[in-house]
């Protein structure tokens, strides 16, 4: 089994396949990375050098996939970090590529987009998702920001108005799930599994500093467990418990990037989140801002 993942890479630190391709193969999974930009290092470092990979080029590394007859053996599609417009013409071809041989391949789609009220990719790249890839997605994890430009508007963090957007996406969409991260409820971060017909809270405490790339970490792990398991509740606790171990173990180390080594070793002995059906009693909403801190590029 093997995961087609198509985002971001970096030299130094791990965010998009520098930290999806290792997390999912820690799971016992192949990945086959095909890299949007490459960058010495994330943008929130405010410098980086690299490029961005234009969509021809990416199209073109497609084709020699679908040349070589591999492409009919993906097990799921996972895309991230656009950098261009265009970029999201070409995830959707290979999504549907994919498809002509197996309808019911799971394709997750990140919507990288923005956090804290403001975007952060390049101008049409969150239409180009809209219109592109939300339609043929299964499964999608934004943040609350990201949600909010899915939908057309801005989600109040009220966690009953956080799972009825949801709810409205999946049935104008067509999305078997949509997995909310980073939302800050009373000093504790909750992500929220969000089902046509129910929902799951994990509930974290918060740590008093930010993490680049735990959004793309959560999304990898969220990806190989459904493939290995087909049942998104289970995916969901274990991809929740393996960012709460992640943002733990990297605090501890007092590392400004993830320590992925050790996150790595953790995965192996990972405790799934514990799972509340609906929401946690008795916490209302705090601020809402994503703990996340995807990486940032114009």
């Amino acid at each position: 089994m093997a995961i087609l993942s198509i985002q971001s890479r970096v030299s130094y630190g791990y965010v998009g396949n520098s930290i999806a391709v290792p997390a999912i193969q820690a799971t016992g999974l192949e990945v086959w990375p095909l890299d949007t930009v490459s960058f010495s290092n994330h943008p929130g470092h405010g410098q980086f050098t690299g490029e961005v990979r234009s969509a021809a080029e990416l199209e073109a590394q497609i084709d020699g996939l679908t040349a070589l007859g591999v492409l009919d053996g993906i097990s799921a599609v996972l895309s991230g970090y656009l950098g261009l417009p265009g970029t999201a013409a070409v995830v959707a071809a290979a999504v549907d590529r994919t498809r002509a041989s197996n309808p019911n391949l799971p394709f997750v789609l990140d919507p990288v987009i923005g956090d804290n009220g403001r975007h952060f990719v390049r101008e049409g790249v969150a239409e180009a998702i809209c219109e592109e890839l939300l339609p043929r997605a299964d499964i999608v994890t934004p943040n609350l920001y990201e949600l909010g430009v899915l939908c057309g508007a801005a989600i109040p963090d009220e966690a009953d108005v956080i799972t009825e957007a949801a709810r409205t996406l999946i049935r104008k969409s067509g999305l078997k799930a949509v997995a909310v991260t980073g939302i800050e409820r009373a000093g504790m971060v909750s992500n929220l599994l969000v089902l046509e017909e129910t929902s799951y809270e994990t509930m974290t405490l918060r740590l008093d500093r930010g993490f680049n790339g735990t959004g793309d970490l959560f999304a990898a792990l969220l990806t190989a467990w459904f493939v290995r398991s087909g049942d998104i509740r289970s995916a969901f606790a274990r991809a929740a418990g393996g960012l709460d171990a992640a943002t733990r173990i990297t605090a501890q180390a007092k590392r400004m990037e993830l320590d992925l080594p050790a996150i790595l070793k953790s995965l192996k002995t990972l405790c799934p989140a514990a799972l509340v059906q609906g929401h946690y009693p008795g916490i209302q909403a705090g601020s809402a801002s994503c703990r996340r801190n995807r990486s940032r590029a114009s």
